[in-house]
């Protein structure tokens, strides 16, 4: 399947077939050009999933040219490493940090339960309305506080805390169903 407006347009519109679809579409080369740049196989998988989650957030400002939707997708990942990048060199690390880092001990079972898990809850985030998917987006990838997610978004911060309780109801209940042994499949 190639991008299409229509599959923008329900991706827009939070349809979890039309996520679950753009990221299979884009997962691979998107971790490709991360793990080229960082050397770094762990941090690029981390980049990866931080890159679907900012293009979940941002997907109300894209604007179809008719040109591959990959190369917006890619600019966020690049400027997702570049913030690593500026964060990691302001940080003191250890000679332990180092090793971790080249070394993570990740057996191949454990990085495709990681995978799934990834999988299920970037499904989950997609089927949550814009204004929850920004919060808690914003509350637990970004790092914000309710206060700076208020001041970035223009809603008040009781609206935010509001948003973000909800997010988290509908996300703990959306994985909990998928779950349970009496869940469609």
């Amino acid at each position: 399947m190639t991008v299409t407006p229509a599959l923008i347009d329900a991706a827009k519109a939070g349809d979890g077939a039309a996520w679950t679809e753009l990221y299979r579409l884009y997962q691979g080369r998107v971790l490709a050009f991360l793990v080229r740049r960082t050397g770094n196989r762990a941090l690029a998988e981390d980049l990866t999933q931080d890159t679907f989650v900012r293009a979940m957030t941002g997907i109300g400002n894209y604007q179809f040219t008719g040109t591959d939707m990959g190369a917006w997708i890619i600019t966020i990942a690049r400027n997702l490493m570049h913030d690593h990048d500026k964060r990691r060199s302001t940080r003191r690390e250890s000679a332990f940090d180092v090793v971790a880092d080249t070394d993570a001990g990740i057996r191949v079972e454990e990085l495709v339960i990681a995978i799934v898990e990834a999988d299920r809850v970037f499904a989950a985030l997609a089927a949550l309305n814009d204004h929850q998917r920004t919060a808690v987006t914003l509350r637990y990838w970004g790092g914000l506080s309710s206060k700076e997610i208020a001041s970035r978004t223009g809603l008040r911060v009781g609206a935010v805390k509001t948003l973000t309780y909800r997010a988290r109801v509908n996300l703990r209940r959306r994985l909990s169903e998928e779950t349970s042994p009496t869940a469609p499949r």
